[in-house]
């Protein structure tokens, strides 16, 4: 009689983030060994109850990527620096770009035989407005040049992702949106939410998104272990809503009656300015800059059919994930 196969153990860098969290819970209830690495010295409270061997290490340091890749059987990569800052620029790429070669080369050279690369749809550019047709994968990125940082860097990570695949790397890549979720600090989220709760009236971009929950992304991630085509992207999108419609959802999920007033881009931009200047005169980055201007003042909508398709992804309802989370959001 064959002795029973050990459990796959699965590296997952990013850990004690937003992410990370969720789905490093997921994947113990799913009988994975795990292991986990970040530059926190422990892992963090919502995760100490759980069996996981922890790697102290950044993924700009070299040994440590390897030596936490080393034995591994799954490595999902999620971390990164999240960023719409200038002073970021430098250190997003060492992080975002720099980090990932050394976990994909790490990778190769351990013959892992699944990456999960978790990028954004960030990376995958702005697509054409004057048009109601919604991009998907083959969507050729296109804002070099813009000075977006952010996006720019996760771009740049997903070719060290294809790069590797061309070596003989067995990686997928999923693309998730703006995420709502349990253990979610964005304090931009909770502004959003604060701000539909107490103002008389709702002011919002001209733009839309594509909306995640948490728990669909976490799904993504498990089923893309053993699914998708190796060197694919996958668009993890659980809705595609303009800023108009997710507010007039919030506000009809919770029997709130205001008005909903769009900022056209113009305003959006003169506004973004003024914030720049008055942040440089006090010596303190803005909370709202030109990068977020331009982007929330465009529809930036991807579809969601390949990921249903080879991934057998499920999307939440924008309304269930609002009832499920908005008491969290407003006690947070």
């Amino acid at each position: 009689m064959s002795e029973p196969e050990s459990p796959k153990k699965v590296l997952v860098t990013g850990a004690s983030g937003f992410f990370g969290i969720n789905l490093v819970r997921r994947l113990c209830q799913e009988g994975y060994q795990v292991r986990t690495l970040s530059r926190a010295g422990a892992p963090p409270k919502a995760l100490r109850d759980l069996p996981l061997e922890h790697f102290v290490g950044d993924l700009t340091n070299r040994e440590r990527v390897f030596e936490a890749v080393r034995g591994c059987d799954i490595v999902i990569h999620m971390g990164g620096l999240i960023s719409y800052k200038a002073k970021d620029t430098q250190r997003q790429f060492t992080v975002n770009v720099i980090g990932t070669r050394y976990v994909m080369q790490a990778c190769l050279d351990e013959r892992v035989s699944r990456v999960i690369h978790t990028s954004s749809v960030a990376a995958m550019g702005v697509p054409p407005q004057n048009t109601d047709k919604i991009a998907d994968e083959s969507f050729e990125y296109n804002l070099e040049g813009l000075n977006l940082n952010y996006c720019d860097s996760k771009h740049l990570a997903e070719n060290e992702a294809l790069n590797a695949y061309d070596r003989g790397l067995n990686v997928v890549i999923l693309c998730p949106g703006i995420t709502f979720g349990e253990g979610d600090h964005h304090s931009h989220h909770k502004a959003i939410i604060a701000s539909m709760e107490k103002w008389p009236f709702v002011f919002v971009p001209p733009g839309g998104v594509t909306f995640c929950d948490i728990h669909d992304v976490v799904e993504a991630h498990i089923s893309a272990i053993n699914h998708g085509a190796a060197g694919s992207r996958y668009a993890i999108v659980s809705a595609n809503l303009t800023f108009k419609q997710a507010a007039e959802i919030y506000l009809k999920t919770f029997h709130k009656k205001k008005p909903i007033f769009v900022v056209p881009a113009p305003i959006l931009i003169a506004v973004s300015l003024m914030l720049e200047f008055f942040a440089y005169v006090i010596g303190k980055e803005p909370t709202f800059n030109r990068q977020t201007s331009y982007l929330s003042a465009r529809k930036i909508f991807f579809s969601p059919d390949k990921a249903i398709a080879e991934l057998g992804f499920k999307q939440t309802p924008f309304k269930e994930t609002l009832k499920r989370l908005g008491p969290y959001y407003k006690n947070s």
